[in-house]
């Protein structure tokens, strides 16, 4: 477990994006995974292990259970983003050499600037000033019980924790990969973790990459 330094330890998100990591206001953090038992088939669920974790931990820690799992790599509370989740993956030939899960906690900011004005904390969600060791302890004790269901059970089960968490699910979203666009209800998750949708005219679609909305969160109104 790797620990980020602070405001200039260059923080990314997805697609090339930056992630304001302010310096003592979050848990900034990588977890590298060599295990064995990881490949080619089951590293993508990683990052559905590490958002259940993230989720599950935040609740425990505030007593509540207001953190939920923006499909399939943000935690959110009240609309909000806290957490932001991204799993990259090395390969030597056909073999999976190892997995690396980067994950940005807000814990303590008040303010993130016009650029994110859909970005919250764990403070000024809940009112708790939590201490980045204990988040990232808590995380870690999620995370190695559910990478184990999933290197014994599958993704399914994995799935199946996350389905009450989901801030996604049973909700209206909008779907963009590319030129290809469309409104919807996220209906339920496919067994590889992809998001199946009906839109309105109630055809129905498999989205395994690109970017969703989901109606009031983070801005889509």
């Amino acid at each position: 477990c790797g620990r980020g330094a602070g405001a200039d330890a260059a923080g990314k998100g997805r697609i090339g994006r930056k992630w304001q990591s302010q310096s003592g206001q979050g848990a900034w953090f990588s977890v590298l995974l060599k295990d064995e038992r990881l490949n080619a088939q089951n590293v993508p669920g990683v990052v559905f292990v590490c958002a259940l974790a993230a989720a599950r931990s935040l609740n425990r820690l505030c007593q509540e259970s207001g953190f939920a799992i923006k499909w399939p790599n943000d935690i959110v509370h009240g609309g909000k983003k806290i957490c932001g989740i991204l799993c990259e993956s090395g390969m030597s030939g056909d073999a999976l050499q190892y997995a690396v899960a980067g994950i940005g906690i807000n814990l303590k900011a008040e303010s993130f600037g016009g650029e994110l004005p859909w970005a919250a904390s764990v403070r000024s969600e809940t009112g708790f000033d939590l201490d980045a060791d204990a988040v990232i302890g808590a995380f870690l004790d999620e995370f190695d019980i559910a990478m184990e269901q999933m290197y014994n059970y599958g993704l399914s089960g994995i799935l199946d924790r996350i389905r009450p968490l989901s801030a996604t699910l049973g909700r209206l979203v909008r779907a963009e990969n590319g030129e290809n666009s469309f409104t919807g209800t996220a209906e339920d998750f496919g067994p590889d973790g992809s998001l199946i949708i009906r839109d309105l005219d109630s055809i129905q679609h498999t989205v395994r990459a690109g970017d969703v909305s989901v109606r009031g969160v983070m801005g889509y109104v």
